[in-house]
C-alpha cells in the first residue's frame, strides 16, 4: 500500500472481521495496528486491542462506549472509525487508510515543516480537536505519531481512543494514559481532562513541527513531566505569528489557553496568507500537498479517497 506498510510476523491474523490483513502499520500501549482491505476492496487500518485490554470487562465497555462516540464525529482533519467489533475475541476498530508519512516520520527524514506546510499541519490539527470538543468528545492523545501528512493535508488519529485505557488495569499498575511531553500540567497534577488539555498538545505538536525539536526535551518520563511543569518550552526559531498562538496553548494554566476554534480560525488565517500548494523533496515518501483553503477557513478540507 505505502512504505508505512510493514511485513507480517509470525502469529499475526489473516482476517479482523470481514477484513484480509496485507501487512503491519505498528504497533503501541493499546494495540497493533494492520493495513487491510475491506470486503469491498477499500484500503482500511484496522487496531486490534492487546490480549491483556481484551481480557478487561471495564476496558471493554469503556472502548464500547468511545467508538460509539467516536463514529458519531465528524469534521475536517479527522479520520473516523468506520467500523468496529469490540465484542470480538480481540476487540478492534477500523478507519480508512491514510496515504502519507506520520509528522514524527516525515521530521526525523526531512527535517521541520515551514511556510504553508508548517501552517496548514497548524490550522488541521486545531481543527479536528475542534470538530470533537463540539461533539464533547477530548482526544487526549495528540502527538506526532497520530497525524499523517496526507496529499490533501494533515489528518489527526485515534479521536477519543486514549480514554478507554483510563480506569483498567493497565492504568491501575501505575501507567499513565497518554505520552509525556504531551500531557498537559493539569492531568500531571491531578489527573484533569478536557478540552485544554487537547490544546495544549496542540502547542506541543506544532512546537515540534516547525523546530524538529519536542518542547519540553527528551529523557526519562519523569524528567520531561518535571519540565511540562516547571520550565519554559523551547520555542526557538518558530516564527513570531504561530509562535505567539503556541506560547498561549502551552500555558500551564487550562484558562490561560485558547480554545481548539480559536487556534483553527487564526491559523487558518495565517495560512491564507501562503502559498497553498506544496511538493517536498522528490526521495520523501508521500509529499503532503495542502489542498486551497478559503480564507479564515479549514473546514473544506476533506478525506482522501481509499
Amino acid at each position: 500500500m505505502t512504505s508505512r506498510v510493514q511485513s507480517m510476523q509470525q502469529g499475526d491474523p489473516r482476517r479482523i472481521g470481514p477484513h484480509r490483513v496485507a501487512g503491519r502499520l505498528g504497533s503501541g500501549g493499546m494495540g497493533t495496528v494492520y493495513a487491510a482491505l475491506s470486503a469491498a476492496g477499500e484500503r482500511m487500518a484496522v487496531k486490534v486491542v492487546h490480549p491483556a485490554h481484551a481480557a478487561d470487562d471495564e476496558f471493554r465497555a469503556r472502548f464500547r462506549r468511545e467508538v460509539q462516540l467516536s463514529q458519531c464525529v465528524t469534521g475536517p482533519c479527522l479520520v473516523p472509525v468506520v467500523d468496529a467489533d469490540p465484542d470480538a475475541p480481540a476487540p478492534w476498530l477500523a478507519t480508512a487508510f491514510i496515504p502519507g508519512p506520520t509528522l514524527d516520520q516525515h521530521v526525523a527524514a526531512g527535517g521541520p515543516l515551514a511556510g504553508a506546510r508548517l501552517y496548514a499541519l497548524a490550522a488541521g490539527t486545531a481543527a479536528a480537536p475542534s470538530a470533537a470538543h463540539e461533539a464533547d468528545v477530548v482526544h487526549r492523545d495528540v502527538k506526532p505519531q497520530n497525524v499523517i501528512l496526507a496529499p490533501c493535508g494533515p489528518m489527526v488519529l485515534d479521536l477519543g481512543i486514549a480514554h478507554a485505557l483510563d480506569g483498567t488495569s493497565v492504568t491501575r499498575t501505575g501507567v499513565m494514559t497518554g505520552t509525556p511531553g504531551w500531557i498537559s500540567p493539569e492531568h500531571n497534577r491531578t489527573g484533569t481532562v478536557g478540552p485544554e488539555g487537547d490544546v495544549f498538545a496542540w502547542g506541543a505538536l506544532v512546537a515540534y513541527a516547525a523546530t524538529g525539536r519536542l518542547p519540553f526535551g527528551s529523557g526519562a518520563a519523569d524528567a520531561v513531566v518535571f519540565r511540562v511543569l516547571t520550565a519554559e518550552p523551547d520555542l526557538d526559531g518558530m516564527g513570531d505569528d504561530l509562535r505567539q498562538l503556541v506560547e498561549r496553548a502551552l500555558s500551564r494554566e487550562p484558562s490561560g489557553r485558547p480554545t481548539a476554534p480559536e487556534l483553527a480560525r487564526s491559523c487558518g488565517e495565517l495560512l491564507a496568507s501562503q502559498t497553498t500548494v506544496v511538493t517536498g523533496p522528490a526521495e520523501l515518501p508521500q509529499p503532503t500537498l495542502i489542498a486551497d483553503l478559503p480564507a479564515g477557513s479549514v473546514t473544506e478540507v476533506s478525506r482522501p479517497p481509499v
